[in-house]
């Protein structure tokens, strides 16, 4: 969550924090980012949580309840980038981090991160077992310094008189060899490539270890066991290209990175539980970009930048209809579940698939990209750069409606739904929509001046959530957007959007945003 920075003379950075500056305070249930926690710099125990860090922000682990809190991003995304070690307070349980040239402090009970530079550098940090109150200890690379509870400055110090110090990965091993020993069947990643241990720190009770990796996470090793348990959370890359609602939560689309492949996470509202398919494997997935999800019965289906792709979450498979195997383009755009029955736009024209993934082409004359698809009945509305269309049954080419043959209903469509019994299109400047009972068209008021060029939209109640360039906001067809959601407040830029009962989620290139509706409903 973005949360208010105690700004340091010696740390400066007033115009980045003011570009990042959300619009409102967020509770951390009414908004959170997730991200890619694979890669785990620092690991910290208390009490009653446990702190996995990662450049994408901080998580909480609570071992009693078993349950995550998070994710939390700092006030500046690349705060957490350098961070090399942690320890959590033994007085109040926040979290102190190391970085290269400073020091970060975060308070998840009052939602308060801190920050310091140190011009010698930090090599290593510690607290005094003896005297916990006098604050944290920086070993520089000319000596010790102490930070005192409620500085900002460091000042010379001595060395603690015993020193309560991060852990580290070699005492971890040592304490149980089985680390080293089954490290081929642990250090795994999703592409079958070896990753390392990057952080340890001991359970309370001493009943077990925390590790962090370099490519699949954070672990738990309880003592005496051979193998440890993941604690799965995130996904496997923060490029999140779609997302769909899906029973019993949604599912996110990611793209591929050089780090990851293309992959499909189920994702629990509750945050409880991520799965990812497909499984680990040295090939991977056969495309890089997902731009649209649609389900139909147990199988979830995707427009990718290499074809049609079918996904099975029971079985973790993917198959692939790509232009070799009659697609008129292999780039797709769009895809939609109806009546039984798939229909997607691609680069060079519409096409339907059957549950045997045999293509049949719809409108075969029509030869252009097609940005958007609403199967009604044996008909499709198709979403053109040149407005809104129809594909009619027996009909060689795409056709445009009675009342859409003015020039001001001709701009390009990138997205279709309903509102009821109105159909709406999405215009790159607003909405375009049919009056049920007159069959009138209509243009509704421009969004593009507050929300940027707009992308795509969702229902929720009597209006939409419409995603812009800038911006995500609520809107009624005869109204301008409110309550807008902005930098800040969105982790990226915005890919697509969904929502349930209880939540809008928002793709976007730097992470899964989940807004609680109750508080951004106007």
């Amino acid at each position: 969550m973005r949360r208010p920075l105690v700004v340091l003379a010696a740390l400066c950075l007033a115009s980045a924090a003011a570009a990042q500056t959300a619009t409102r305070d967020w509770r951390p249930e009414d908004r959170t980012v997730i991200g890619d926690f694979n890669r785990v710099d620092a690991i910290a125990a208390s009490a009653d949580r446990v702190y996995i860090t990662s450049p994408a922000g901080v998580l909480i682990w609570n071992p009693q309840f078993q349950r995550w809190e998070g994710s939390f991003d700092p006030p500046q995304p690349s705060l957490l980038t350098r961070v090399f070690t942690g320890l959590a307070d033994p007085l109040d349980n926040s979290l102190w981090l190391a970085r290269p040239d400073g020091w970060i402090h975060y308070q998840p009970d009052i939602q308060l991160w801190d920050q310091g530079l140190v011009p010698e550098g930090i090599v290593a940090i510690a607290f005094d077992q003896d005297d916990p109150a006098a604050g944290l200890y920086l070993r520089s690379r000319r000596g010790w310094l102490l930070l005192p509870r409620g500085g900002a400055v460091p000042i010379p110090g001595r060395a603690p008189a015993r020193p309560v110090s991060p852990p580290s990965v070699e005492q971890a091993i040592r304490s149980n060899p089985a680390l080293q020993a089954n490290a081929a069947a642990i250090l795994t990643d999703s592409r079958l490539r070896n990753v390392r241990y990057t952080a340890a720190a001991r359970a309370f009770g001493n009943r077990g270890w925390y590790l962090g990796t370099s490519g699949i996470g954070a672990l738990y090793l309880a003592d005496g066991a051979a193998l440890p348990e993941r604690l799965g959370f995130g996904l496997p890359s923060e490029d999140v290209g779609a997302v769909f609602s899906w029973p019993g939560g949604i599912y996110a689309a990611t793209n591929r990175t050089p780090l990851s492949d293309a992959a499909f996470t189920f994702v629990d509202p509750s945050l409880e539980q991520f799965e990812t398919i497909p499984r680990p494997s040295a090939v991977g997935t056969p495309f890089n970009q997902v731009r649209d999800l649609a389900g139909q019965g147990k199988a979830l289906w995707a427009a990718t930048d290499l074809g049609v792709a079918r996904v099975e979450p029971a079985e973790g498979r993917v198959q692939l209809v790509d232009e070799g195997r009659g697609l008129p383009d292999s780039r797709v755009y769009a895809i939609a579940s109806r009546g039984g029955r798939i229909t997607a736009g691609t680069a060079r024209g519409l096409v339907r698939l059957n549950d045997s993934m045999a293509v049949e082409r719809l409108s075969p004359s029509y030869s252009d990209a097609v940005y958007a698809v609403f199967p009604a009945g044996d008909s499709v509305w198709v979403g053109t750069p040149s407005g809104l269309l129809l594909a009619l049954p027996d009909r060689a080419n795409l056709v445009r409606p009675d009342g859409l043959t003015s020039p001001s209903f001709q701009a390009p469509v990138v997205d279709i739904a309903t509102l009821g019994d109105t159909l709406v299109a999405l215009t790159r400047d607003g909405f375009l929509w049919r009056d049920p009972k007159t069959r009138r068209w209509t243009l509704g008021p421009n969004q593009s001046a507050l929300l940027g060029r707009l992308r795509r939209f969702v229902a929720d109640g009597p209006g939409f959530w419409v995603a812009g360039d800038r911006a995500v906001g609520y809107a009624r067809l005869t109204t301008p957007p409110l309550r807008s959601l902005r930098e800040g407040d969105l982790p990226g830029a915005v890919s697509d959007l969904a929502v349930d009962d209880h939540y809008l989620w928002v793709a976007t290139n730097r992470g899964l945003a989940r807004f609680r509706l109750e508080t951004i409903r106007p």
